[in-house]
């Protein structure tokens, strides 16, 4: 199956908010209660068999957090990017991990930097950071009596 053919799929599906594809790279939004179907779908229809990486964008002024899922195909060699936007006050998206092996660590990392929670993540501990850290250094608003802030770029 193509991109296309995928993005066909998901949309008949009512599966994306908004999607298009760029420069050979699919690029979908969709709601977060859809994000598993939506990602089923692209591994086995849309033989999207790899994650790259799961990462988070952090967006006070919209007052949104946005996980952004990379996706490859071996086999057709396509790449996608699905993104999912998150109330910040209580952003909470359910864990890919059965899905994509690699989103386990990913999301491990995304919820201890920017406070997301994984629903059903399998093993939820902090990978990097002290258990008596408050607050989510990734995050904008992130403040700490040892962090030195860069300087201004004109």
């Amino acid at each position: 199956m193509s991109s296309q053919s995928a993005l066909d799929q998901l949309t008949s599906r009512g599966l994306v908010i908004s999607a298009r594809e760029e420069a050979g790279t699919l690029e979908l939004e969709v709601e977060p209660r859809r994000v598993r179907d939506a990602l089923l779908l692209l591994r086995s229809e849309g033989r999207f068999d790899f994650m790259i990486f799961l990462t988070a964008v952090d967006r006070p002024a919209e007052n949104r957090m946005e996980v952004v899922y990379r996706l490859y195909s071996y086999e057709t060699k396509a790449s996608a990017v699905l993104r999912v936007k998150l109330d910040r006050a209580a952003a909470a998206v359910d864990t890919v991990s059965d899905i994509y092996k690699t989103a386990e660590w990913h999301e491990r990392e995304a919820a201890e930097m920017f406070g997301i929670t994984f629903t059903n993540h399998p093993d939820p501990r902090k990978l990097l950071l002290p258990d008596d850290l408050e607050g989510y250094p990734l995050r904008k608003d992130f403040a700490h009596e040892n962090l030195v802030p860069l300087p201004e770029v004109p």
